[in-house]
């Protein structure tokens, strides 16, 4: 196990987790706004889950304390490679964060939780300096709950996304 909060579990995925991720990933809507192509699929969630399960060092499924239930994911990976070329974070240690959440299950302050319990691993246990975490700029979930847990804009860039062109807002938390 990686983390346990008040209300949730974060551990790495299991073979067991298959269906609950299911769940919440082949929504169309999370899809777009985490960039991923659609899911309409068991078989295209399959690819997903066994990346993140097999592949994904650090990629934990979030699990309702109270019932078990798999309701999202959180991802823990070095910066992308195009952002430590900043000035600001030449010579600092950080990670980057990526997350998702059943939509059934926003508003509630569970991902704010589990984010919140992560980055004090991250600063405290591990050293890092900042946390760095983006969003699409039409993901205005993503981007309150950001500003909500004290992230400032790093940079804005334009990208050629999958042949179409998208704008991420890239943040970062620095250390306390």
């Amino acid at each position: 196990m990686f983390l346990e909060t008040d209300r949730l579990i974060l551990r790495k995925f299991r073979e067991e987790d298959f269906a609950g991720f299911c769940a919440y990933a082949m929504d169309a809507e999370m899809c777009r706004m985490m960039g991923n192509d659609p899911m309409d699929t068991e078989e295209a969630a399959r690819v997903t889950f066994d990346w993140l399960k097999d592949k994904e060092e650090r990629s934990y499924v979030l699990i309702l304390r109270k019932t078990g239930r798999v309701i999202g994911n959180l991802n823990v990976t070095p910066v992308p490679a195009h952002l430590l070329d900043l000035p600001a974070l030449t010579g600092k240690q950080g990670r980057s964060l990526s997350f998702c959440i059943s939509r059934q299950y926003r508003r509630q302050g569970l991902m704010s939780e589990a984010v919140r319990g992560v980055i004090d691993r991250l600063f405290c246990e591990e050293g890092m300096d900042y946390v760095q975490c983006g969003h699409f700029d039409f993901n205005t979930v993503s981007a309150k709950l950001q500003e909500k847990l004290g992230f400032v804009h790093l940079t804005t860039m334009e990208l050629d996304f999958k042949g179409e062109n998208v704008v991420s807002v890239e943040n970062i938390l620095w250390k306390p």
